[in-house]
């Protein structure tokens, strides 16, 4: 598996295409439609994020977690409209969160029954 520093994944969304992109180095999360940057922020120590966006005049929430399990999700007043932004990234946070639990249990395992 090769290291991508940066993570990008496009979507369409009210008949504009969304590129999002993620630094894993500065943890810079960016969203934009047609080169032009709608949100950009440093997630280094706010686990939750909560930010309004204007796309095509329409109103949607850019709602981040990233404190256990990535989660970022694009929703309107109907509901969500993009379920998770960065597939990818959240797809390696619950791997490592399972190997975290599997060493952790191992380890456990091991001191209870030496």
């Amino acid at each position: 598996m090769v290291f991508e520093r940066v993570q990008k994944q496009s979507h369409k969304v009210a008949d504009s295409e969304l590129t999002v992109s993620y630094d894993r180095f500065t943890t810079r999360f960016t969203i934009k439609a047609a080169e032009e940057v709608l949100h950009s922020s440093l997630l280094m120590f706010i686990p939750i994020r909560n930010k309004e966006l204007s796309i095509n005049n329409q109103l949607f929430t850019l709602k981040i977690r990233w404190l256990i399990l990535w989660q970022s999700k694009l929703e309107n007043s109907q509901g969500v409209v993009i379920k998770e932004l960065l597939y990818l990234r959240r797809r390696k946070s619950i791997n490592l969160f399972i190997y975290l639990i599997l060493i952790t249990s191992i380890k456990a395992g091991i001191i209870l029954f030496a």
